[in-house]
């Protein structure tokens, strides 16, 4: 008798909770999370020396912010470009083809301090990665997802999620990439170590 009790109990509230969330979804649609970022004039490089920074203006409804910057060090250039991208599957190979035409062919995905692409295109040198909101640096659009799925499903973002139109998991990604023509890889990884720390540090206060 106990057992039916506690059965039927759990039923109610179990389709409660399903009608509560069908109202919300019907009533209430979830608005992506869009907090303000603006990406920095100017980076924390040392023994670099700045050439130029400028904005990025291009399908500015698909990211909030966005700059490019040319750094120097001795006779080597390195080119930056930093955009927030909001409401975003964390698929840096779909941003490439998007936003520059560029389709990765067969990346090297590290994991060094997070997730990071490598690859070579037409005789320039990349390193991409998505900074994300939570959790460590990402490449492919299922890690961003397992991140999300691990810091963002939370009780306390349950409880915000049903009673508010905030979306449960937060869509945003400071996509960064950094290219070189001289094919020096190592160059890109020790120049990233560099700068994530510090941009991973401001992208999430």
């Amino acid at each position: 008798m106990k057992h039916d009790r506690f059965k039927f109990i759990y039923i109610c509230v179990l389709t409660a909770g399903t009608i509560a969330v069908l109202i919300k979804a019907h009533f209430y649609p979830n608005k992506p999370i869009q907090a303000t970022f603006e990406v920095p004039q100017t980076l924390d490089l040392p023994d670099w020396s700045l050439k130029s920074s400028s904005p990025i203006n291009d399908n500015q409804r698909t990211f909030q912010s966005g700059r490019t910057y040319q750094y120097q060090q001795k006779q080597t250039t390195i080119d930056i470009e930093i955009r927030h991208i909001i409401n975003t599957d964390g698929d840096v190979r779909d941003y490439f083809q998007v936003y520059q035409s560029i389709v990765p062919t067969q990346p090297i995905i590290q994991q060094k301090n997070g997730f990071y692409g490598l690859f070579t295109h037409q005789n320039r040198t990349y390193l991409s990665t998505c900074i994300n909101p939570k959790g460590e640096s990402t490449f492919t659009g299922v890690q961003f997802a397992r991140n999300r799925n691990l810091y963002d499903i939370r009780p306390d973002r349950i409880a915000l999620w049903l009673f508010s139109s905030t979306n449960l998991r937060d869509e945003r990604c400071l996509w960064v990439q950094l290219s070189t023509t001289n094919r020096d890889r190592e160059l890109l990884e020790k120049t990233w170590f560099t700068l994530y720390p510090k941009l991973r540090d401001r992208f999430r206060v």
